[in-house]
């Protein structure tokens, strides 16, 4: 038996597991930038633990991190798993040969606009931007849009910082964002990021991996 092999009954072995401590899963994978959850490709039974098979052990207050136990054979990175009792979702950050499947825990929705310069036809690309724009006219989204956004994990991390337009004492706390490695666009710093709450956060640094995009950000009071 190759390796490819043991791969494969490791992930129907965790399918079998899934189908008794699992729930149904809708699974989403995003074949466009204006909405990740428009594709489903299929119905599984998926079970989540906090790095602890036995499942005994909570997940804790700002760990996105979760190991899921479903048939990965029916996934790839980058898919997102709605779960049907309670709409929770997740995407799949890494599959890594023989070991356990990471997802992450999404808690908002965000979309990611890019500003527009002055007489620019297309704002997709080699743009020049600041990404902080008066009205929606000056920017157009490279992600998500204004009813669909995409799922993503938002805590906090990074850097503080001074906040414009508060006392010289008050530090604006940074923000971690993570998305998947399914997003298909580039994302920059300047890039702003706006989630279902009205918050919005202005990209300082974006690193994308194997398991997906890293972002440091700064909220955007102004």
């Amino acid at each position: 038996m190759n390796a490819a092999q043991i791969h494969a009954k490791i992930y129907a072995g965790r399918g079998k597991a899934a189908l008794r401590l699992g729930q149904d899963c809708a699974v989403m994978r995003p074949d466009q930038a204006a909405d990740p959850l428009a594709n489903q490709i299929a119905v599984l039974k998926a079970a989540f633990n906090a790095g602890d098979n036995t499942y005994r052990v909570p997940n804790l207050p700002g760990k996105a991190i979760w190991f899921g136990d479903f048939d990965g054979n029916q996934t790839q990175p980058g898919d997102y798993l709605v779960r049907a009792s309670d709409g929770q979702i997740y995407y799949i950050a890494a599959q890594q040969s023989l070991l356990p499947m990471i997802c992450i825990e999404c808690n908002r929705l965000v979309r990611v606009a890019r500003a527009v310069p002055q007489g620019a036809d297309d704002a997709v690309g080699a743009v020049g931007y600041s990404g902080l724009c008066d009205t929606p006219a000056q920017s157009c989204n490279v992600l998500g849009s204004d009813t669909a956004g995409w799922p993503c994990s938002i805590l906090f991390g990074g850097r503080s910082q001074a906040a414009a337009g508060l006392p010289g004492d008050v530090k604006n706390t940074g923000w971690r964002i993570l998305l998947p490695p399914s997003v298909p666009v580039v994302l920059r710093a300047g890039d702003i990021v706006a989630d279902d709450l009205g918050r919005r956060y202005a990209i300082e640094g974006a690193e994308l991996s194997d398991s997906g995009w890293r972002i440091n950000a700064q909220e955007v009071h102004a």
